[in-house]
């Protein structure tokens, strides 16, 4: 009696013990249930959209997270997920809604972009340049993955590789005006003005509205010294908006290259009357300074301005030019050890250019300029008994 009564218990346990591991009942909706829960994850996101506009990162978060709640098929609610993250600096989560875009729809080229876009922020060029390129294959007429992958290189200091990928986005998307203007701005920063200019002006024949693509040209017309065409274009963009200092800058500079110093001054104020704490309008003055050969007030100027930021990249390029322009000086009046120093202290200020920047081969070639002035002074005061002591701490 005791055998079947333990019998009778380990019978029912085993049942119990199967229904309690049994899968989960999955919930099936109607066509109709599964409508309502689409609108209704739509609502939410349109809310976390505008909670997003608003850098309200936390409400919209929710909001996004909820509108999955009510739709886990829904692919821009995972970007925009992934995309709230990385505003708030949550790299990890960020990259982890991604790749889920991704494995839900692996052929949707928005999860590419917006992972290998969060991988170009960390740094992690490498790993944007697989995920672009994965990208490319899924979805090739896709240009935003083009640029992306063509940013990598140019950060990466890969020009070649760039220009390779910009050339086969201008065979795909020809009429594009973001690649065309990519484009441009590429070969305006590699320092070939006038291909830059070329590629500018398809762009204004289709698009002549696009006053940042006339800007561009203007800079390019500047670059190559043709100052009636960049005055033009300054022009022009200043018709549209003319409290744009930044135009009114530029304006001040080819005066400045004019030998012009009185007009060039003129509108360096005026652009700092409509910028009173922005530094550009000191930098640019300090610009005009050294060309009058008043060094010690570029010279604390600019190391002001770099006080107050240190990225302030075109600030080491000009306090580069002050000592080299001093150092001309002194090499010209046979004072060689003191020239030594001050082409010294240009090639460190050109040092802190990085590459990718606009005046990252500017700097680069002035480093390589100073490096033989320096190597002919040592030797000179070398023959003349004279070492040169280095103190590179």
């Amino acid at each position: 009696m005791n055998i079947k009564r333990t019998t009778i218990l380990l019978v029912l346990f085993s049942v119990m013990l199967i229904i309690t591991c049994a899968a989960p009942t999955v919930k099936k909706y109607t066509e109709e249930e599964l409508k309502a829960r689409k609108e209704e994850a739509m609502k939410y996101y349109s809310i976390g959209a505008e909670y997003f506009k608003q850098r309200n990162f936390d409400s919209a978060l929710e909001n996004f997270l909820n509108a999955l709640s009510y739709d886990s098929t829904f692919y821009d609610a995972y970007i925009a997920v992934g995309n709230t993250y990385r505003e708030k600096r949550d790299a990890t989560n960020a990259e982890n809604y991604f790749r889920k875009a991704i494995r839900l729809s692996p052929s949707n080229s928005k999860g590419y972009e917006a992972l290998g876009d969060l991988f170009v922020v960390m740094g992690k060029f490498d790993d944007a340049v697989a995920v672009y390129r994965d990208g490319i294959k899924v979805d090739p007429n896709f240009a935003e993955l083009y640029l992306g992958l063509a940013e990598v290189y140019v950060r990466s200091g890969k020009d070649a590789d760039a220009e390779a990928t910009y050339r086969e986005a201008l065979q795909r998307f020809p009429e594009d005006l973001t690649v065309l203007k990519n484009w441009g701005d590429f070969l305006f920063k590699q320092g070939r003005y006038q291909e830059a200019i070329d590629a500018y002006c398809p762009c204004l024949l289709k698009y002549p509205e696009a006053i940042d693509i006339v800007k561009k040209r203007g800079d390019a017309y500047a670059e190559l010294g043709k100052y009636k065409e960049a005055l033009a274009d300054y022009q022009t963009v200043l018709n549209k908006k003319p409290d744009d200092w930044r135009v009114i800058l530029d304006i001040g500079k080819i005066y400045l290259n004019q030998k012009n110093y009185t007009e060039a001054k003129k509108q360096f104020k005026r652009a700092s009357e409509l910028v009173p704490n922005d530094p550009l309008p000191i930098i640019y003055n300090a610009d005009l300074l050294i060309r009058q050969g008043n060094f010690s007030q570029a010279e604390k100027d600019l190391k002001a301005v770099l006080a107050q930021d240190a990225k302030l990249y075109v600030a080491y390029v000009l306090l580069g030019d002050l000592y080299r322009r001093q150092g001309e000086i002194a090499n010209k009046d046979k004072k060689l050890k003191e020239a030594y120093n001050y082409y010294k202290n240009a090639s460190k200020q050109y040092q802190m250019i990085p590459v990718g920047d606009f005046y990252y081969r500017y700097a680069k070639n002035e480093i390589e300029r100073c490096k033989v002035i320096m190597d002919k002074i040592k030797e000179e005061l070398w023959f003349r008994g004279i070492k040169i002591e280095e103190n590179n701490k």
